[in-house]
This record gives C-alpha cells, structure tokens and sequence, in this order.
C-alpha cells in the first residue's frame, strides 16, 4: 500500500463564494458554507488538466478522486440572500408580440453569497510521490464552486503530521458538535472513472454525499444576510 502524506495550503477568498449542493435547482437553493470535496478535487483537475495535459490529467486521476481532505474555516462566516432576476430555457413557445419573445424566458432566482473574512485552511492527503506534483498544483488553483469565486494561495503548500486539528469532509464523522451546523457535501464515488469527469463525455459524474456538521451557530440574522460563529470548545 502507498504512503499518504498530508499537506497544508492557505487560500484567501477574494471574493463572495457560492455554491449550491448538487441536488438543488437553478431558480433556487441555498449555497454550501465551503467548498465540497467534489469542488475541490475539480478545481485540481481543471489545473492538471490545463497545466500539463491530458495524458497527465487523466493517469492522475484515480489518485485525485481518492483524496483526502479536511478544512479549517474562519471563526465569522457571512451569508447575504437575494432574489436576482435570471434567464431559464422555454419550455413552451412565447406568444406572438410578448415582450420578452425568444428561447429565453425572464423569472427570478434564489440566491446566496458567503462572505469569509479570514483565510480557508486546507489539508490534502495523497500518495507520498504525488506530493510534489500536488503541491504545483495547488499553487495554481485559483477559483472554487462557481467560476468567478476567487481564492488567493497565501503561501507554498507545506507537509503536515497529520490532520487532525481539521475538520475531515471525506469520511463519515464519528464524533460531531451536537449543536452545530449541517452541509450536505459531494465528493466523488470510488468509482468514478475519468470519463465521468470528462466534461466532454456524455457520462454523468459518479457522486457520493455526505452530512458534515460543522462546529458552528447561527449568531444573528435579518431579511438579507445570516452571520455564523464557531463554537468554541
């Protein structure tokens, strides 16, 4: 069996963050507090995949969809909500003269933001001749869930004793905060081939879903935004 070893990185959100679980639909659905597993190891595929080729990509791959991962968020999390107006596919054909004729019809659409004031930590667990390759690629990452969520890497990714003072996102949790804060994460099957996560092929990604509770409470709320707090302790 190959070595895992842990390595820690340090993005920077630089701005709001969204994502929606995978089950929820395009006019609404509340966004995800962090990134999910499934985001993360996209992202990192997205930049072996533009970095150093497909053949590349793909050979590291199995080793990619077996990550393990664990997160450490800010102690303040915000979420602002709003109903934005959006375009969605006709179903059935406007009426002579409507204003708004065309294969696009206007309606509105839930939407959610998250503000994180500090850095997101990460550790990664991968193979130990992966590191290296890993940890060039984590320097690249730039985005996360939806395309326009920026993150800043605040300093090379280093090896880590383990990760134990992270919260891990890709195993079932055995102990959790009675009190704290549910989030339905993805994270990709182990058996997920590269062909699922082939853009350009028409097979539908293998996912598995996990309840993570995370270590925080709802502090304060209004009609427009819900701040968060971790629980101490």
């Amino acid at each position: 069996m190959m070595a895992m070893v842990w390595l820690k990185a340090s993005y920077q959100p630089t701005t709001l963050f969204s994502l929606r679980p995978s089950w929820a639909t395009s006019s609404g659905g509340k966004s995800l507090l962090l990134p999910s597993p499934y985001a993360l190891k996209m992202a990192v595929l997205d930049v072996a995949l533009r970095t150093s080729g497909q053949a590349v990509g793909e050979a590291a791959w199995p080793w990619i969809r077996d990550m393990q991962i664990g997160v450490r968020l800010p102690r303040q999390i915000v979420v602002t909500n709003l109903f934005a107006k959006i375009l969605r596919l006709r179903r059935n054909p406007a009426p002579p003269g409507s204003a708004d004729a065309g294969p696009f019809q206007k309606t509105i659409g839930y939407r959610e933001y998250v503000y994180h004031p500090e850095p997101i930590h990460l550790a990664f667990g991968a193979p130990e001749e992966q590191a290296a390759q890993l940890s060039e690629w984590l320097a690249q990452v730039n985005y996360w869930g939806k395309r326009g969520g920026f993150v800043q890497l605040l300093a090379a990714p280093e090896p880590a004793a383990s990760a134990d003072d992270f919260i891990l996102l890709t195993a079932e949790q055995k102990a959790f905060p009675a009190m704290g804060l549910v989030q339905v994460l993805d994270d990709c099957s182990s058996r997920m081939t590269f062909a699922h996560a082939d853009i350009y092929n028409r097979k539908k990604p293998a996912r598995v879903t996990r309840h993570i509770v995370l270590p925080y409470r709802l502090a304060r709320s209004s009609r427009s935004y819900s701040l968060y707090e971790r629980v101490e302790g």
